[in-house]
């Protein structure tokens, strides 16, 4: 069977106890499992800071209503504290490591949950805890919902950001 090119990668074909397998790029891995981009930080970050994009620049995301909908935007973390200004790395869809600086109202994360962007910058929530629901009600309410990964331990977090969901008080 021939190779193909689907979605800019390219696959291999090899037939392996009589059952055609396609190997990613031909090697049988993902070249950068891994993805990562050095980008310019907007404002003075912690590792492990949720953030989006904001012109040439990254910043602490937050889900808060009255904010602008791009602050819901999540691409991804801040691997490493970086100062105003200056070049950060960024995990795009990757694992993270994480502590209680970068969650709201929990020191750790629960393994198996789904985390969400938080109404306090550059931090992330699970759907519900001690400090309240991700909701759109109310004047301290969350202005949308913004899955942005999975925990895999308590201090680890798969990156897997969806698209953000608007949420609406009613009002």
């Amino acid at each position: 069977m021939a190779s193909k090119s689907i979605f800019n990668r390219n696959y291999t074909s090899y037939q392996a106890d009589g059952t055609t397998v396609y190997l990613a790029n031909g090697r049988g891995v993902v070249t950068n499992p891994t993805p990562e981009v050095t980008l310019t930080a907007g404002a003075n970050l912690i590792a492990g800071e949720c953030l989006y994009a904001s012109g040439a620049f990254v910043v602490p995301t937050a889900a808060l209503s009255g904010l602008d909908t791009s602050h819901f935007s999540a691409i991804g973390f801040a691997t490493e504290a970086a100062i105003n200004n200056n070049p950060v790395v960024v995990n795009l869809d990757g694992v993270i490591t994480l502590n209680s600086a970068n969650i709201s109202a929990e020191s750790a994360l629960i393994p198996g949950e789904y985390y969400y962007v938080s109404k306090f910058q550059g931090q992330i929530t699970r759907f519900t805890t001690t400090s309240g629901s991700v909701t759109g009600s109310g004047s301290d309410a969350y202005a949308a919902a913004v899955t942005v990964g999975v925990a895999l331990t308590s201090n680890l977090l798969s990156i897997e950001i969806a698209t953000p969901v608007l949420l609406y008080n009613g009002g």
